[in-house]
C-alpha cells in the first residue's frame, strides 16, 4: 500500500532528480502541503493510502479554495491566477501517481484549471528608470551597489532570482557578456549596456570582499540552518542580496519617484524585451529573455494602442507614397 505521504516524498524526490530549483520545489510544498491538510479534515490523512484520494475530494478542495478570502484584501476571493498554482501542483501529484507509481487514482486532468484574462503586461519606460536614478539619493558603497545593480536590472533584462544568484565569474567587463543561470538550470547569454558596465566595474572595484556574488548584502549576519543539529544560529558571512531585499529597495525609489503603486523589479525585465522586440525584433527578444516559446515573449512586448497607432499611421503614409 502506497500512502499519501509516500506519494508525496517520492514525488518531491523526483522533482529533485529532474534539477527542479530548490524555490520551485519549495513552493510545490506549500500547494501540496494545503491539499494534504484539507484531505486530512476529511479523513484522508498522510498514512491513509494514496488510493483514497477520489474526485469527489478533489472537487471539494477547489470549491474550498475558490471561496478562500485573499491574503491581501479579506473583501476579495482567492484571485483564479493563485487558485492555479494549487491546481498545478496537485495535477502534479495526480499525474506521478498514475504515471510513475500505476496508482488506480484520479487522472490529473480531473483537477480543474480555470481559464484566467490575459494579463497586461507593465513595463518601465527609460524615463521611468531615468526617475529611480534621480530618486537615488545615496551616497558611498551603498549608492555604488544600487546605482550598479539597477542599471544591470535594466540592461540585462534579468529576473530578480537571476540577478541574486549571478556570481562575479559569469561576467565579462570588457565584452558586457553576461552568462545567467535561469529557470530549470538553463544557461542563457544577455549584455550589459555600456553604462551598466561602467557602474558595475566601479561598484566592484571598491569592493574588499572575496565573495563570488556580484551583489552582497550589507547584512553580515544572518540566522541560519546548522546541517548537524537542524536548528537556526547565528552565523556570521558574507551574503548575496536577496530578491526580497531587491524588491524592497525598487519600491522605496520608486515612492520617491511618483511612480504607479504596483511597480515592481520585473518591470525592468518587461521594459528590457520590449525595447529589443521593438528594434531588433521577436526573436532578439525571445533569446535575451530565454523563452523555449515565441509565444511567452510576445505576452511581454505587447505593443500599446499609442504604438500600433503609430504604425498604422506610418504603413498608411508608406503604401501611398507607393502609389504616387
Amino acid at each position: 500500500m502506497v500512502t499519501l505521504r509516500q506519494l508525496t516524498e517520492d514525488y518531491f524526490r523526483k522533482l529533485s532528480l529532474a534539477g527542479r530549483s530548490d524555490r520551485t520545489i519549495g513552493h510545490y510544498h506549500d500547494y501540496l502541503n494545503d491539499f494534504i491538510a484539507f484531505a486530512a479534515r476529511h479523513g484522508v490523512t498522510e498514512t491513509t493510502a494514496a488510493t483514497k484520494i477520489t474526485r469527489e475530494l478533489i472537487t471539494s478542495y477547489q470549491l474550498d479554495l475558490a471561496e478562500r478570502p485573499s491574503s491581501r484584501d479579506p473583501k476579495e476571493k482567492l484571485a483564479l491566477a493563485t487558485r492555479n498554482l494549487f491546481a498545478v501542483g496537485l495535477r502534479g501529484l495526480l499525474r506521478h501517481g498514475v504515471t510513475e507509481l500505476k496508482l488506480p487514482i484520479p487522472a490529473p486532468d480531473t483537477v480543474i484549471i480555470a481559464k484566467v484574462g490575459e494579463k497586461t503586461m507593465r513595463r518601465m519606460e527609460v524615463s521611468d528608470f531615468e526617475a529611480l536614478l534621480e530618486a537615488l539619493a545615496k551616497t558611498g558603497k551603498a549608492a555604488l551597489r544600487d546605482r550598479a545593480l539597477l542599471e544591470v536590472l535594466f540592461a540585462t533584462g534579468c529576473r530578480l532570482s537571476e540577478l541574486c544568484t549571478l556570481t562575479r565569474r559569469r561576467v565579462n567587463l570588457k565584452t558586457r557578456e553576461v552568462e545567467v543561470l535561469g529557470k530549470g538550470k538553463k544557461v542563457r547569454g544577455t549584455y550589459l549596456t555600456e553604462g551598466a558596465a561602467r557602474h558595475l566595474e566601479r561598484y566592484l572595484a571598491a569592493r574588499k570582499d572575496s565573495s563570488p556574488y556580484v551583489f552582497i548584502s550589507g547584512q553580515s549576519v544572518r540566522r541560519v540552518v546548522d546541517r548537524k543539529t537542524g536548528l537556526k544560529r547565528a552565523q556570521k558571512a558574507t551574503y548575496p542580496l536577496t530578491p526580497r531585499s531587491v524588491q524592497a529597495l525598487v519600491e522605496r525609489l520608486a515612492m520617491k519617484a511618483g511612480l504607479p503603486d504596483d511597480f515592481s523589479p520585473h518591470w525592468f525585465r518587461h521594459g528590457r524585451l520590449t525595447i529589443v522586440a521593438r528594434h531588433a525584433g521577436l526573436l532578439a527578444a525571445q533569446e535575451l529573455a530565454g523563452h523555449a516559446s515565441p509565444n511567452t515573449t510576445r505576452r511581454y512586448t505587447r505593443i500599446t494602442s499609442a504604438e500600433l497607432k503609430r504604425h498604422f499611421d506610418d504603413a498608411e503614409r508608406k503604401e501611398r507614397a507607393l502609389s504616387e
